[in-house]
């Protein structure tokens, strides 16, 4: 497993079942990105600010926890990964 327990730009937990979902680098190894957010060494959504990836998030969080908890969970957890540090 990752160092990380998630993606460092969405979120995207790595556990067991989303082990698929991990970006990988040129030689093999694991990123730290998934593979929704980095793909062939870039960004796929290279000028997405922190609102931006919170509102892609949204709706692939709320169908579990609803629309308004997940805002309120992506608000205060994407600010925090390592993609929106210094931003």
């Amino acid at each position: 497993m990752p160092e990380w327990k998630m993606c460092q730009s969405c979120g995207m937990p790595f556990g067991k079942e989303h082990r698929r979902f991990i970006a990988k680098e040129a030689d093999g190894s694991d990123n730290l990105y998934c593979i929704y957010c980095y793909r062939d060494g870039k960004f796929t959504h290279s000028s997405a600010t922190v609102q931006d990836m919170i509102e892609m998030g949204v709706p692939h969080l709320a169908h579990k926890i609803g629309e308004q908890a997940a805002q309120k969970q992506l608000l205060k957890l994407v600010p925090t990964l390592k993609r929106w540090q210094n931003k």
